[in-house]
């Protein structure tokens, strides 16, 4: 060993655990949403999903809300990328909510599972052994999902500024 100098080796594992963090936004305050956001679910986002996730210290990012002239795939594929968790509803079984959990799943980005009860019976095989939040109402999921999302995710500190 030469005076001043060190010598580092990384292992294979350290490799694995590098690549892995390179890409989990573990400094980010945002989670991406997925779930039908038409007519009579309009009040679940604004009465459970929104306060459970901003009450837990997160902010929500729904991509149908901001105006862009980004092609709305990417913009979703961008947005998921850059949140810490999503949170996926079933209610309904649009298409898009499994396209986007699933590529999230895919890049190891938590995704918290919602249904209503009623619908849950209907989730497609591939996630109905997942573990998901079965809700009544708005008031029920909103505890329910700021439940899990500190006990999973874990609550952050509202003082805390994105980086």
């Amino acid at each position: 060993m030469v005076m001043g100098v060190t010598h580092v080796m990384v292992t294979s594992e350290g490799w694995e655990r590098l690549d892995k963090a390179r890409n989990e936004p573990l400094f980010s305050n945002q989670c991406f949403i997925a779930m039908d956001f038409s007519g009579d679910m309009k009040p679940v986002w604004e009465n459970a999903i929104k306060p459970a996730i901003n009450d837990a210290g997160y902010v929500d990012m729904r991509v149908d809300i901001d105006l862009h002239n980004e092609n709305i795939v990417f913009k979703i594929i961008k947005e998921i990328r850059q949140s810490r968790f999503v949170v996926a509803d079933l209610t309904r079984h649009k298409n898009g909510v499994y396209f986007e959990a699933g590529y999230a799943l895919g890049m190891g980005i938590p995704v918290i599972w919602t249904v209503k009860k009623e619908d849950a019976k209907k989730s497609h095989f591939d996630v109905s052994q997942i573990n998901q939040i079965r809700w009544n109402n708005p008031e029920d999921l909103k505890e329910k999902l700021y439940n899990f999302i500190c006990a999973i995710i874990g609550e952050r500190s509202k003082r805390l500024e994105a980086p």
